[in-house]
């Protein structure tokens, strides 16, 4: 659980508490952004796009600092 200091001072733009953030959130991005991927010999592996992830990371960064407390 994160509390509730941690996210006022990512709101009000402390890049430690945003990291906090960050880290809170990022196995759900993990999952959000797995998908199934094909190798060089064909076969089918499931791996995150780490692309994908990192806009994520950006649309909630930038969501934070919309915030108003």
């Amino acid at each position: 659980m994160m509390s509730y200091e941690v996210m006022v001072a990512a709101v009000s733009g402390d890049p430690v508490a945003m990291q906090k953030v960050l880290a809170y959130f990022d196995g759900y991005m993990d999952q959000l952004c797995t998908h199934a991927f094909l190798d060089e010999s064909g076969r089918v592996e499931y791996g995150v796009d780490t692309l994908r992830k990192t806009q994520l990371q950006g649309k909630l960064l930038a969501a934070m600092l919309r915030f108003e407390v």
